[in-house]
Formats: structure tokens, sequence, C-alpha cells
């Protein structure tokens, strides 16, 4: 042949001196690595092409399982697996580094991420365990009533609702109970030693890491073990795990101090929150209600509060919006001070010009300057469910909210910010948004939710990413963020 012919002359080259041969299309992607089957651990793994029991993982990234050789051909060339073999490699090498930070803010944090993964504890027995399985706000937080339509449950966490009572009477006695808890919370405020919490807000102000051991040692220590006597809020006593269904609030409170733009003088500003599909975070309102307030009364203190704002002044007011939200729910009575809250049944597109007028409306009753929108999408998945597209399209023409997506994994997360990318460039709307690109949030919810089919870290809440309009001005003595930057659309 004729490379037989030349093959004498040529210099020998060692085998590591080779670039890599480009794969092809069709081909997939190393052999497959067999699972080892230790009893006991992780043997429901299964196929990520049909869900049977599975036998091998991807041999290049080892983030995927497959029955058989077949189905892992057909994930690689049909699939695209050729596409993401790279990048998923890299964020299954990231597993232990995300389990850390749990761990050191948790007693229980191995138990809820390393012990889960590797099949040792499910959620079920991992809230039994800690006392709280099927317990009010936690309800939803394992398979047992995850799905269960809104109208099965009462729709807050009230286990006195007696059966086929009205679900209106029973959300109003449960806001009552909230709003008991607020004004217990209100009420130790007022009466506590002002410099009870000094400490606190002087090691705040020396800009610790944002993470659960910050959030759990400084910025909610207060809340969860100093308050006393008839003032104590039984949801946050020290035994129960509270930042599983608190991960919500941490990451508004988060955005919101990252994302805060600049008023024309020291009056306090109004920060309106769009929680848009909202599901079980209808379940755990009352605790996040309660935690919002109490964050936000910290940043006030922390930042210095402008002279005669006083603790009470409602200054956050969050709008939850999704057609599991079990009813409208926007008259004064359903409203808990002085975080702010109303609820809206259907499709952010749809709703969305009712949604602003009370808004706004709330706003100039109570604030001189119209209010800062933040749009919060929590494990959204834009990617993978094409009916948020009208609510995309409306967002991206809608010029001046900040819109932040959180998403289970890396992949999907960097998956739902190329499709928003390219919904930008669709509008021709390029020039005027920047991108916060894919980072990890710090307060995610620290409970794994790795599936039995692939290997990527998964969190609720896992991984932020959004846009910016790019006439966005940050408040005084913030610095813009680096991971806020300008893309070029075409790349997407």
């Amino acid at each position: 042949s004729r490379s037989s012919g030349f093959s004498q002359f040529a210099p020998r080259r060692r085998v590591r001196d080779m670039p890599p041969k480009r794969k092809r299309r069709g081909s997939a992607g190393g052999d497959a690595v067999a699972l080892p089957r230790t009893p006991g651990l992780r043997s429901d793994l299964e196929c990520t092409v049909c869900g049977k029991p599975a036998t091998m993982s991807c041999g290049g990234c080892a983030g995927f399982y497959y029955c058989d050789r077949a189905h892992q051909e057909m994930h690689w060339s049909d699939l695209d697996h050729h596409e993401s073999c790279e990048r998923t490699k890299k964020q299954v090498a990231r597993t232990q580094e995300l389990r850390e930070d749990i761990f050191s803010a948790f007693d229980w944090g191995r138990l809820s991420t390393e012990m889960i993964d590797e099949n040792v504890h499910t959620r079920c027995t991992l809230l039994e365990k800690l006392g709280v399985h099927n317990a009010n706000e936690y309800r939803r937080e394992c398979p047992c009533h995850a799905k269960t339509p809104f109208g099965k449950l009462p729709p807050v966490a009230d286990t006195r609702c007696p059966p086929g009572e009205d679900p209106a009477v029973s959300w109003s006695r449960g806001l009552d109970e909230a709003n008991w808890q607020v004004y217990k919370l209100m009420t130790w405020l007022r009466q506590r030693d002002p410099n009870s919490i000094d400490d606190c807000v002087r090691e705040l102000r020396k800009h610790l890491p944002e993470n659960w051991n910050v959030m759990m040692s400084c910025r909610l220590k207060a809340l969860v073990e100093q308050q006393d006597g008839p003032f104590k809020i039984p949801e946050f006593a020290p035994k129960y795990p509270t930042p599983i269904t608190l991960h919500s609030a941490a990451t508004i409170d988060y955005a919101v101090r990252r994302f805060r733009r600049r008023s024309s003088d020291a009056s306090p500003e109004c920060v309106i929150v769009d929680v848009l599909g909202a599901e079980k975070e209808v379940d755990q309102l009352k605790q996040t209600i309660i935690a919002l307030h109490w964050l936000h009364y910290i940043d006030l203190l922390v930042a210095g509060r402008p002279r005669g704002v006083h603790p009470d002044k409602p200054q956050l007011h969050l709008n939850l919006i999704g057609p599991e939200v079990p009813f409208d729910a926007y008259d004064d009575s359903t409203r808990i001070y002085p975080v702010t809250m109303q609820m809206y049944n259907g499709l952010y597109h749809e709703v969305k010009r009712t949604i602003w007028d009370h808004s706004h409306a709330y706003a100039r009753r109570n604030f001189r300057h119209s209010p800062h929108r933040l749009v919060f999408m929590p494990n959204a998945g834009i990617a993978a469910f094409t009916s948020w597209e009208p609510t995309l399209k409306m967002l991206v023409n809608e010029f001046g909210a900040v819109v932040i997506i959180t998403d289970y994994t890396e992949e999907a997360a960097n998956m739902g910010l190329t499709e928003l990318k390219k919904m930008v460039l669709r509008e021709k709307a390029a020039a005027r948004w920047n991108f916060l690109e894919v980072q990890v949030n710090p307060y995610r919810q620290p409970v794994s939710c790795k599936g039995a089919d692939n290997a990527m870290p998964s969190y609720a809440n896992g991984f932020i990413f959004g846009m910016i309009p790019s006439d966005f001005t940050y408040r005084d003595g913030d610095e813009k963020r680096d991971e806020v930057q300008v893309v070029d659309c075409s790349s997407a």
C-alpha cells in the first residue's frame, strides 16, 4: 500500500506525542466501563437511554450509565453525548468539592450528600433520621408527596385542616399562624438589646465568603439560637434541619444583595421579586417569609440602615406565580407584614399585567421611587421545557428586570444559558443584555438530587445563571461583578 511504502522512512513517534484523533460522530467515546456490583451501593443505577438496570458507564466521563453497548453508542451519536462528554467529565470531577462545604456546615451533611449518592440513604430515610419526614414544610421534600397535586393536600402546612375544607379557609388560617410568628419576631427585634447582634454585623462587614457555614454561624445564628422566652419561633429551633427548606429564601436574599440598583437618594427602596413556576415554595412560604424578614433586617444593619427606616418598614415584596399555585391571593388579608406576599395562579406572560399593576400600586403607597424588580426562576429547566418560551420572550423584550435562573445540574444550566442567548439573538436584543455566566449557588439545597441514570452533581437551586440589563447601575459601594459578562450572542 501507499502508506506501507513510506512508513519505513518516517520518524517513529511515541503514542503520547501523537495528536488526539478526532472522534467520529457515529462512534462511542472510549470503551464502556463495567460497573462494580458492591452489595448495597447504587444497585439501582439505570440506563440513561431506556431505564433498565445499568451494567456499564461511559468510559470517557463516567457520567452516564447504560444497559448495553448498543445504548451507549446510541447516546453518543444520536443523543449527542459526543458534544458534552468532556464537559461532563469535568462536572463529575467536582462532586467531592460540592460536598465539602455542606460537610463543614451541617452535622448531617454527609448523610444528605454522600450517603444518598451511594444509596445508603434515600430522601425518605434521611428525613426520618432528622425527625421531619412528612412533617409540615418538609412534606414535599421526598417522593411521598413531591408530586401530589395541591388540591389533594392543604395549601399550607397545617395538619389541623379538616378533610374537604375550602382551601381558602385553611390558607387563611395558615396565614394567621404565619402572621403570629412574624409578629413574635418583630416584637423580639424591638425589645432586644441593640448590641446583641453587633458582633454578627461587624463580621459580615468583613465580606465573609458566601456559603452555608457563614449563613448558619453568622447571618442566621441569632434567629436560630438566640431567641428567648415567648418569642421563640419553633420552626427555627436548632434541632430542625431548616436549611433543607430555606434554600429558596437564602438564594433570593443572595440575589437581592448582589444585584441592588442604585437609587438617587438615601430613601428606602422597594425590591419586588417575582418567583416563577412556584410549587413547593408555596408550601414553605411561612419559613421563607420569616427568614427573608430576618435576613433583610440583618442586611440593612450591615449596609448601614438609612436614618428613620424602621425594621418593620416593608421593603421586600414576593409574587409567587405559576400554574401550580393553588389560587389567586392578592387582597390585603393575605399579606404577611413586613415582607409582603401575593400569589397568582397562571403563567407569567399571561398574568404579568395584573402583577405589575398591583406591584406598582403597592410601591407607590410605600415608597417614592419605582420598584426594583428581580425575576427568580427556581429549578426552571428552560432548555428542557418549551413552555418557558413565551415567558422568556416577554422577559427579553420587557427591558429592565434582573433575571436570575437556577437549575439542578451544571450541564442543565449551561444548556439553559445557551437557550437564553439564542432567544436574545432571535429577538435582536443583544445590545440590551449582559449575561450572568453559570456558577455554583452557595445556597443550594444541602441535599443531593443525583439521579439513578447519571453521576453529575445535582442539587435543588444548585447552579445560577441569568441576564442583567446592560444599563444596570449598582448601588454605591458595590463593585460590578466579574461573572456578569458582555457575551457575543452570535457564539451561542
